[in-house]
């Protein structure tokens, strides 16, 4: 046996560890895919994010270069529209031009990248500068020593130069001052001008150019240099020695790919280039490639990782939810063998469950055949409930009758009455199911099964208006009988929305079959045409259902069964047909069911008779007979207490207000349904007590709740409205006023 068991065991387990195998490699796979591709994605992000900052550095190193250019030659033009700096007052020569000169001069630095600006007058010997004045001679052979830049070059481009020049920067010895890198910008004057007068030499800092781009933060370990159109480097960022270089330039710049890798002194370099086609400068961005590589590895390294991390704990996720979802798979699999008697191949233990649930669904197939014959039959319980009036609500209907394929898509619901001879009862079947292939669009109906085999009794849910009901009933009832070439008669119930209507429309829809034998058997019959609804004028239904309602909420038995016995004994001395007696009997078991459902759900629905009961009396005395048996057995089962005289009554009604007054949607209605009256009765019935209205006593109490706020506390008026249950501060001023006299604010300032 211990062998047997431990055999078992060694099967379940396989399967297991072949079961636990394949959804670890179902999570490694994706797990795979998303590592494969998120390198990839997360490559090209990183390396795109990369191209930007370099696009952005460059975009602001080109702007910032440029920009200088543009405003060095806005300074030249200033300079030649400036008449204290013309040829002609500069050729004089005497002390007070050259002071002015140098002051307009001084002026138009207007950057700390510019150390000095130049003016030469082409053919003199002088130069005018913002900080001082110079002999050409002495210039750059005394206090400038340009290392690329000799005294004779000098002068020469100072006199023929006619384009715009931007010298390299190169190391400058200045007179008492420490060597500087500077670079020169020499613009003739007037610019664009075939025969200049002069020109203007911008001397720039390197090492402030670029200032306004941070490269000690922007560029730590990489560089930023500037290219003029010859190729010549004008500026760097850092000195390099690979940049004197001949073919420099040409490894640097790519025309064809704007971003490329280069090597330099035994490091690689991202490099990236753009040109100015407004200066025609080129500019180079130049980032060691560990440092742009880092940021991509980085980010994959922490991709790799979380995958690993999810890997593992999937994996554990995995075998826990095995180990909890496969114990009940082992123990069933024992039971399984428990119930066959035979021992479970390795390779059978999921077949041999399915099989046993295979066994089970045949079993609960079998069962659902037979659940499906009997369907019809709780298919007209169903139906016969919602004539009895046993729902509340449409939706109730609704969830509860889709269960029996029963749903009633529009809340005007009707009860109609076929009806065929007795000697064409065969064609019942056929009749019935012709009706319901009917139905549908506005107007969607059920078949409840009737006690006479003549009738056939349909629940409809309407959707149109009466006047299309009435159409379409009419052309159902030509298209039967020109199918069936029979007598048929339809019998037409009024539309109700309230459930509990549902089998007053039954009462209606058998009136007014039983009016074939006047109106005619081949026709359809709408109750609505019939006249069987004038009472007698013995008998006023309305006052009759009120004085029920204040007997009821007396609760005494026996003046129930009195009040019964009198309603039933006016019915028989007033003559009222038969139909309008059930009708009577319909409202008043309705009005003993609303009031005992409030005191005591469920109890009413057993003790009172249904409507399929009532349709069923001929005589007057039988349904009065019925009601006050029905109404005494309930009154004496529920045991109510007698409630308080008329006085007390009333002190409850104006307790209940005085508890309540103060709510926005507080009405008369809301009073009557607290204590189980009629609106109308409800009114009349306080006016007779009390000699005033509802209305006015609880005008009354809104307003002395007011002055007494009015009095006591400093609230505002309109915090006073929403504490009384008013809703709108004039309406209430105007109500003040007319109760008190004098406005809520007059009030207040008289009492105080």
């Amino acid at each position: 046996m211990l062998m047997k068991l431990t055999r078992y065991r060694r099967r379940v387990m396989t399967v297991f560890n072949r079961y636990l195998f394949s959804f670890i490699l179902l999570l490694l796979l994706p797990m795979l895919f998303l590592g494969i591709t998120g390198y990839f994605q997360l490559s090209t992000i990183v390396g795109d994010e990369v191209e930007r900052n370099n696009q952005s550095l460059l975009n602001s190193l080109q702007r910032e270069v440029d920009n200088k250019l543009i405003m060095m030659n806005k300074i030249a033009n200033q300079i030649t529209e400036a008449p204290e700096l013309s040829p002609y007052l500069l050729e004089q020569e005497d002390m007070f031009s050259a002071f002015q000169g140098k002051k307009i001069l001084e002026s138009k630095v207007l950057d700390d990248s510019i150390r000095e600006i130049v003016l030469h007058i082409r053919g003199s010997e002088k130069l005018y500068s913002s900080l001082s004045t110079y002999q050409v001679n002495d210039f750059a052979s005394t206090f400038y020593h340009f290392a690329e830049w000799n005294a004779e070059q000098f002068k020469d481009d100072l006199n023929h130069v006619n384009t715009t020049t931007l010298r390299p920067a190169e190391d400058v010895k200045m007179e008492g001052l420490p060597s500087q890198r500077l670079i020169t910008y020499i613009v003739p004057i007037p610019l664009r001008n075939q025969q200049p007068y002069g020109t203007v030499l911008f001397e720039l800092k390197e090492d402030t150019l670029l200032k306004r781009l941070n490269p000690d933060q922007v560029l730590p370990n990489g560089n930023a240099i500037v290219f003029d159109q010859s190729g010549r480097v004008i500026s760097a960022y850092k000195q390099e020695d690979f940049f004197k270089s001949a073919n420099f330039y040409n490894q640097i710049v790519n025309e064809v790919d704007k971003r490329h890798i280069q090597e330099f002194q035994h490091q690689k370099y991202v490099i990236s280039t753009q040109k100015s086609t407004q200066s025609g400068l080129t500019y180079v961005i130049m980032l060691p490639y560990a440092s742009v590589v880092a940021p991509v590895n980085q980010a994959i390294l922490k991709w790799i990782s979380y995958l690993l991390f999810i890997l593992v704990i999937g994996s554990v996720f995995v075998y826990m939810v095995m180990v909890f979802n496969y114990n009940p798979v082992k123990k069933l699999a024992a039971l399984v063998e428990t119930i066959r008697g035979q021992s479970i191949h390795k390779s059978n233990v999921f077949e041999a469950i399915g099989s046993m649930i295979n066994d089970i669904a045949d079993s609960n197939q079998t069962l659902g055949r037979k659940l499906e014959e009997n369907r019809s039959a709780v298919r007209d319980h169903f139906l016969g409930s919602l004539l009895k009036g046993e729902f509340q609500s449409l939706d109730d209907v609704n969830e509860r009758g889709e269960e029996v394929g029963v749903t009633f898509p529009f809340p005007d619901i009707t009860v109609m009455i076929l009806e065929l001879p007795a000697s064409q009862l065969l064609y019942r079947e056929q009749l019935i199911a012709e009706v319901e292939r009917q139905f549908g669009g506005d107007a969607i109906g059920h078949v409840k099964i009737s006690l006479e085999e003549r009738r056939a009794i349909f629940i409809v849910s309407w959707g149109g208006s009466p006047a299309d009901r009435k159409l379409w009933l009419n052309r159902l009832h030509d298209h039967l009988s020109m199918i069936f070439d029979i007598p048929i008669t339809l019998g037409i119930g009024n539309g109700y929305r309230e459930l509990s209507q549902v089998g007053r429309s039954y009462l209606e829809v058998s009136t007014a079959i039983d009016y074939k034998m006047i109106k005619g058997n081949q026709r359809v019959i709408f109750f609505d045409d019939l006249m069987a609804h004038d009472h007698a004028a013995l008998l006023n239904p309305r006052r009759i259902l009120e004085e029920l309602e204040i007997v009821l909420q007396y609760g005494d038995a026996s003046l129930i069964t009195k009040s019964v016995q009198q309603i039933a004994m006016k019915m028989k001395q007033s003559g009222m047909t038969l139909f309008i007696a059930k009708e009577l009997c319909y409202d008043m078991i309705h009005t003993c069911i609303a009031f005992m459902e409030k005191r005591r759900p469920g109890s009413a629905m057993d003790s009172l008779p249904d409507i399929l009961v009532l349709t069923d009396f001929t005589t007057l005395d039988e349904i009065a007979d019925l009601l006050i048996s029905a109404c005494t057995t309930l009154c004496h089962s529920l045991d109510l207490p007698k409630s308080a005289p008329p006085a007390v009554m009333i002190d409850q009604i104006n307790q209940y207000m005085l508890q309540n007054y103060n709510e926005f949607d507080f009405s008369v209605q809301k009073i009557a349904e607290h204590f189980s009256l009629s609106l109308s009765y409800l009114s009349r019935y306080y006016k007779e007590q009390t000699g005033r209205t509802v209305m006015e006593y609880l005008k009354e109490v809104r307003i002395e709740q007011a002055k007494r706020l009015l009095r006591d506390h400093s609230i505002s008026v309109k915090e006073i409205v929403q504490q009384i249950g008013y809703y709108d501060v004039s309406s209430f001023i105007r109500t003040f006023k007319g109760q008190v006299g004098l406005t809520p604010g007059e009030y207040r300032k008289q009492v105080k």
